[in-house]
């Protein structure tokens, strides 16, 4: 089951590009990241780091996360493993996708729960809210949003 989300973001890719590339900075942006412990400030293919992570009224728990995709100023995925995920191939994938348009840059966040080991039952009750259910705090895409908009000012 994959997740999207759309946002047209009054913001150069370049202006998005410096807030993703930096894991260092996750938690100014993303509402569920509480801290990320990465030893490189610069996104690459193959960059290993700790990010801790609180959903819902659950505890935060620890991830590993892997860059798995990354090309500047277009594309970005994470891969989340480790503890919140379950068994040792279980993963979520996270993948950002800027474009340029006219006013600013089109931004498409998706997570992909297709290799998350949760029940299937479970990611249908998950695609159902996401589609017609009332959003609970800021998502990852609207911090990224508000953070890159202020960066204008």
């Amino acid at each position: 089951m994959i997740l999207r989300e759309r946002a047209h973001v009054n913001a150069t890719a370049e202006q998005i590009w410096a807030i993703l590339r930096d894991p260092r900075l996750m938690s100014q942006w993303n509402s569920h990241c509480v801290y990320c412990d990465a030893s490189e400030g610069t996104m690459r293919v193959g960059l290993r780091f700790k990010a801790t992570m609180h959903f819902g009224g659950g505890p935060a728990r620890q991830l590993d996360c892997e860059v798995i995709a990354c090309k500047a100023e277009r594309i970005l995925t994470l891969r989340f493993s480790g503890e919140a995920a379950g068994g040792t191939d279980e993963y979520v994938e996270e993948t950002y996708v800027s474009q340029p348009v006219e006013g600013g840059t089109k931004v498409l966040h998706q997570i992909d729960f297709s290799h998350s080991g949760l029940p299937r039952f479970l990611q249908v009750v998950l695609k159902v809210v996401h589609l017609v259910g009332q959003p609970q705090g800021k998502s990852p895409l609207d911090g990224l949003k508000e953070l890159a908009e202020g960066s204008n000012r």
